[in-house]
């Protein structure tokens, strides 16, 4: 199996621990997975021979996983330090500043103590990684982004707007007439 074949796989793995965090239900759920998928998109990445973003992921995974337990703003600033150091460490092109972005953003977003809130900056991280994978083309990695994307926001409104939207509308399926 070729690199790039077993790369695709692994993204892939990472793209059913990712697809599951964002339909749960409590917030250290949604960080649980979503470390898990980021530990295994790092190895991705590390296939394919992009070290900047592999360890931006292996940065997001213990942020994700610290983040599940804690809303400390020290424990963020840290990571936002991490992220810095192992960017530029590791940087190779300018699509890499796509990446810090994303991961700026979904650090800020673990870090919020409001379900809502953390799942809004969590797109914005989706919708540039899905960019970014589009543009170094590893295309089950940006499908995945975009599913999360997709999953989120429907996670979002699951969770936080079809309650605030009323009544269920009458679909003329089945009426009841009262007597």
């Amino acid at each position: 199996m070729s690199d790039f074949l077993l790369s695709q796989v692994i993204a892939a793995i990472s793209f059913g621990c990712g697809a599951v965090s964002f339909q749960s239900r409590t917030r250290r759920s949604l960080l649980l997975w979503l470390s898990a998928s980021a530990a295994i998109n790092a190895c991705h990445f590390f296939i394919l021979g992009r070290e900047a973003p592999g360890v931006l992921f292996l940065i997001m995974c213990a942020q994700s996983l610290t983040a599940a337990f804690s809303v400390n703003r020290r424990a963020m600033y840290l990571f936002f330090g991490m992220i810095l150091a192992g960017f530029f460490s590791s940087y190779k092109s300018p699509i890499g500043f796509l990446g810090l972005f994303a991961t700026l953003a979904s650090t800020y977003g673990s870090f919020q103590a409001a379900d809502g809130r953390l799942r809004a900056i969590k797109m914005l991280s989706n919708a540039s990684w899905t960019v970014h994978n589009i543009v170094v083309w590893t295309p089950v990695a940006a499908a995945m982004e975009a599913s999360f994307l997709a999953s989120n926001i429907f996670g979002y409104w699951r969770f936080h707007l079809r309650d605030k939207a009323g009544p269920p509308r009458n679909t003329g399926l089945i009426e009841e007439q009262a007597e």
